[in-house]
């Protein structure tokens, strides 16, 4: 009896042996495997870099790939704006300087003036010299800025709108036919009243050259006369068309009348017909 127990216990401690023997035994080849799988994978080589943001520089070292990965290792925040500069893929290497930018954009609402016009009326039986008829008056306008600040720099400034509060007034001023030429250094020598026709270039009886018959080319600036009654090269203003130049005539240009030159066809047939006055300048 003692023999078989002796057995039993030799046999139950040999099972517990070799069941620990198997455990050791797959655990070794476990880890072995581990080892085997870490040494085929490549780790990226350990670099140095230079790392200037929010108006520091420093040195970082990492064996990160990538110039994005060593700044989200390093705890650098970027914003939805900021610029890096290399690009956030581009790979890493020893000595490489990495600067973010902070871009900021700031919207900017300000109150504006606008400028009036002064609209001169020119009055030829006035002797008042220069009267203003109406005062002018600056306008308002609300401006909203799109505002980009580049580390703390303002480096751009674009208008995102514009809305009117308030439209100018425009200046309305009366001179005088001696406030006029004086400013010119001119004066009057006579004046006439005469029936205005208007020509262009090629059309509305312009010459097929383009050119008037003392030689000028035809447009505005250059009328047609009767010589009789105002000589060719006579300097001329008249009023509701400016200073011009006697300088071509037309068959049917006969005494008071005057063809005005202009530089297309629209603004001849525009001003079609009417009498105006002529004052020849001396």
């Amino acid at each position: 009896m003692q023999m078989q127990m002796r057995n039993l216990a030799r046999r139950g401690l040999l099972s517990r042996c070799i069941s620990l023997g198997v455990a050791l035994s797959l655990a070794v080849t476990l880890l072995f495997s581990i080892a085997i799988g870490a040494g085929t994978q490549s780790a990226a080589p350990c670099v140095l870099v230079y790392v200037t943001v929010d108006g520091q520089t420093w040195q970082y070292a990492s064996c990160q790939g990538t110039v994005g990965d060593i700044l989200k290792e390093a705890g650098v925040h970027l914003g939805e704006n900021d610029r890096v500069v290399p690009s956030l893929s581009s790979k890493a290497t020893n000595g490489l300087k990495i600067r973010v930018f902070r871009i900021e954009q700031k919207l900017v609402v300000q109150n504006e003036p606008i400028g009036f016009k002064t609209i001169t009326k020119f009055n030829p039986y006035s002797r008042g010299g220069r009267v203003v008829l109406q005062k002018g008056v600056r306008g308002e306008k609300q401006v909203t800025y799109l505002v980009t600040y580049k580390d703390g720099v303002k480096v751009d400034c674009k208008v995102e709108k514009a809305v009117v509060i308030r439209q100018p007034q425009h200046e309305v001023v009366s001179i005088s036919r001696g406030v006029l030429l004086s400013s010119r250094g001119l004066s009057i020598s006579r004046s006439l009243r005469m029936q205005a026709t208007a020509y262009a270039p090629f059309r509305c009886g312009g010459s097929r050259s383009g050119r008037t018959a003392c030689g000028f080319p035809a447009g505005k600036g250059i009328v047609a006369v009767d010589p009789r009654i105002i000589p060719l090269g006579t300097r001329l203003y008249v009023e509701g068309y400016g200073y011009c130049l006697a300088g071509d005539v037309g068959g049917a240009i006969k005494g008071n009348r005057i063809d005005l030159g202009f530089d297309t066809h629209r603004e001849a047939v525009r001003f079609g017909r009417r009498y105006v006055t002529v004052h020849v300048l001396k």
